[in-house]
Parts: C-alpha cells; structure tokens; sequence
C-alpha cells in the first residue's frame, strides 16, 4: 500500500517527528503558550512538514494520519515539555540544535520520498527544501513572528538546499547509499551551525542598478573619448576656456558682496 512510505524507515520518520515536536514545543514554552497551544505547535512543527509533502506527492494520501502513533508523540513530547518548562530556560541553545536536526531530517525523508516516488533530482531537491522548512515557517506564522526561513541572516533554508541536492544526487547515482542520509543530516547541521560560529549570513536585497549601468555605461564613454577628433578636442578647449573666463575672480566675488 505504501511503497514510497516504506523506503524510509518508520523509525526516522518517528525521531524527525519528535525531534520536530520538541522544537515546537520549546518554542511555545518560551511564548508563555497554555497547554492547548504548546499541543498545536508541537504538532505543526512534528507534522506539517510530512503533511505538506503528502500533499505535494499526491499519491498515498496523509501518511501522518495513518500512523496514529506520530500524533501521540507530539501530544506526548508537549506535556513532557509542559510540564517540565523550566528545563527550556537551560536549553536554550539545544532549541537550535535540535531545529537543525528536525530541518536536516525532514530535508532527507522527503527527498528520498519523492525518488522512491518516480521524482527527479530536481524535483526531489525542490520538494525536500520546501517540507524541511515547511513545519518552521508554519510555526512562525501560528506564533504572529517574522518567518525565521526568509529573513537575512544565518544560513537556514540553504543549509536545506545544499543538504538535500547532496543527498538527491548520491541518492540517483548509487554513491555511498548507505551513508547518504548520515552525510546529509552532517552536511545540513555543519552549514546551519558553522553559519552562526563563523558569520555566514545572508543579505537583505541591494539594488545593483546604478552600479550596472556605470558598467555598462563606461565602454561606451571610453569609446566617445577615443573617437574625438582634433576639432571636438579644440572645441572643448575652448568651451572650457570660455567657461573659465566668465567665472568671476575672487576679488569680484568680493565686491559682489
């Protein structure tokens, strides 16, 4: 019944959902969430990402709703992180470590989905990219805050996508099958994390436009200036002596005043 579902193993999808959850979880726990809410984001975050993939594939309906099992470790990863929160304010920097897992891992599973489902290299790149980012920019949307994904800063969503095409292409051509996915999930958390120890960040948007045309535009102005002729050269000359003349000294400017 589910041929694509099953060249993943269950058990990898359940730890990205968990890991997912936790994430989730954390972060509503910081928002000062009732129990209600930490439940929904832990949820969002643990299964929008294989909903959103299900969704895209088209072709064994929601996977997340078959196995009922994923929608009990989120309800469970959230009591847990509930109840426990005070934990949350010591781990602080585990929320990012453990974002990067969730990102790294849904990134592998739904590219290795939609290979497994007849997808191209491209098209699998694509969709890994999306779900991986897909449960964090859900989050972002449900909690009223700024997409992390789409903001300049350290590499996020990239990390994904240079993840998740090293991964596709190992995968397509038979290289180091076995190790594809542990050397994707190192790939994407290396990025995401020597991004934030070394500085790599992305750019908010720069307008190139009047640096292009000085590029453009400086052949052309080298070209008029080589093709002058003795006459234009004269002309010039003397349109800049003229110029020169008619400016007042600085002792009429004086008494100008």
């Amino acid at each position: 019944m589910l041929e694509v579902v099953l060249a993943i193993p269950f058990w990898f999808e359940m730890l990205a959902t968990i890991t997912g959850a936790i994430s989730g979880s954390m972060s509503a726990s910081r928002a000062q969430y009732d129990l209600f809410g930490t439940m929904i984001i832990a949820i969002i975050m643990g299964l929008f990402g294989g909903i959103l993939r299900d969704i895209l594939l088209q072709d064994y309906g929601i996977y997340a709703f078959q196995r009922p099992e994923l929608i009990i470790a989120c309800v469970i990863t959230a009591f847990i992180v509930f109840y426990f929160g005070r934990l949350t304010t010591y781990l602080n920097p585990v929320i990012d470590i453990v974002d990067g897992l969730s990102v790294g891992m849904w990134a592998i599973i739904s590219a290795g989905k939609g290979l497994s489902a007849g997808l191209g290299i491209v098209p699998a790149v694509v969709l890994g990219t999306v779900v991986s980012i897909g449960g964090g920019v859900m989050r972002d949307i449900m909690m009223n805050k700024q997409i992390n994904a789409f903001r300049p800063g350290s590499l996020y969503g990239t990390a994904a996508l240079v993840g998740t095409a090293i991964f596709a292409v190992m995968k397509s051509f038979h290289i180091l099958d076995e190790w594809s996915p542990i050397i994707c999930l190192l790939l994407i958390m290396g990025i995401r994390f020597g991004s934030m120890a070394f500085g790599w960040h992305t750019t908010p948007a720069h307008d190139l436009t009047q640096t292009v045309s000085d590029v453009v535009a400086q052949p052309v102005r080298t070209i008029r200036y080589k093709r002058r002729t003795p006459e234009n050269l004269a002309d010039e000359a003397q349109r800049r002596k003229q110029a020169q003349e008619s400016r007042p000294t600085w002792r009429e400017r004086l008494h100008l005043r």
